[in-house]
């Protein structure tokens, strides 16, 4: 943590500091979308033929780093229209062996075909001059909802949800879910998150595991921690419960039996935002004050907000994005 000093030299070296962190904090607000994952393209290629996504891909916070979708399903991948032009050819590659390829089947320009297999994967590019760049979006590829039998996925139990006993009455589950191997874990699906944050936290040992997720939560999220400073500074923060499947939802005390963590769009977080080493309802507050805004300012991403910790319990605020406001305290 950077201390305050009154000598003379620590000033102008607080100073000079001060104005690095400006011009790369304008730097990386410029440019969010220069997010490069993998190593460098070999042989000395000019910065400026790097090829990345168009802004809309990392959603209104320019944070979010997956998008998810279906097996062979069809889309436009947001490509900057100035390297359009350039594209000789796309493939995918799995994410964690990008010396394998698949062809993506773009036949109008970056009009696409998702893998068939389930994964993470990335689009290679390679461009008319020969160099092959990386994209810095990971795509999941989803294991349908079908594919689930009675309780059970390739033998990781999910459970039922109350849509599969009552459909009228319930909300619909997941369309699919994001298979894990211990291979992909770490994989970074946004500025603060990685894949293995949202695992349920069940006990269950076997892999691959499987996750829902609705990366509008990391949207709003990502968007909570820029209202409270994150791009100023370092904030811890503690992601405690993403997804839940139905299976350990029964298991949690107080946990409601249609919990939007079922559906991987909810998230509980423990942020210290004033940074004093603990986690208290102040920062609670601070948190909720910044979900109201940024849900002022993102009508898209309204949901639940439910305060926890003002009883002496431990303190954490639960996030969502259902599509309808909700306000509670626990």
């Amino acid at each position: 943590m950077l201390r305050r000093s009154d000598s003379p030299n620590s000033l102008l070296t607080l100073a000079l500091v001060g104005l690095g962190a400006i011009v790369i904090g304008l730097a990386a607000l410029l440019a969010p979308a220069n997010f490069f994952f993998g190593a460098a393209p070999a042989g000395d290629v000019p910065v400026e033929h790097t090829l990345h996504a168009s802004p809309e891909a990392f959603g209104n916070s320019g944070e979010v780093r997956l998008q998810l979708r279906m097996p062979r399903e069809r889309w436009e991948f947001p490509l900057e229209a100035s390297a359009i032009d350039s594209i000789k050819s796309l493939d995918w590659v799995r994410a964690e062996d990008t010396n394998r390829s698949i062809p993506a089947e773009a036949t109008v320009s970056t009009t696409v075909t998702a893998p068939s297999r389930p994964g993470f994967y990335r689009l290679a590019v390679t461009r008319k001059d020969g160099s092959r760049f990386v994209d810095s979006v990971v795509v999941g590829v989803l294991v349908p909802f079908s594919a689930k039998k009675r309780s059970a996925l390739n033998g990781y139990q999910i459970g039922t949800y109350n849509w599969e006993h009552t459909p009228g009455d319930a909300s619909p589950p997941p369309r699919g879910f994001i298979e894990v191997s211990q291979a992909v874990e770490n994989i970074p699906i946004s500025a603060h998150f990685r894949i293995s944050d949202f695992i349920t936290h069940d006990g269950q040992t076997s892999w691959p595991r499987y996750v829902a997720l609705d990366t509008r939560v990391l949207d709003k999220v990502e968007l909570v921690l820029r209202y409270l400073g994150s791009r100023e500074h370092d904030m811890p923060v503690s992601l405690h419960s993403g997804f839940r499947t139905p299976y350990h939802n029964r298991h949690v005390p107080r946990a409601a039996s249609d919990s939007r963590h079922q559906y991987g769009d909810a998230a509980d977080l423990a942020i210290d935002v004033d940074e004093d080493g603990r986690i208290t309802y102040l920062d609670v507050l601070a948190v909720s004050r910044a979900v109201e805004m940024v849900e002022r300012d993102y009508p898209a991403l309204v949901g639940g907000l439910g305060l926890y910790g003002n009883a002496g319990t431990a303190a954490y605020v639960h996030i969502d994005v259902r599509g309808a406001r909700k306000r509670w305290r626990g």
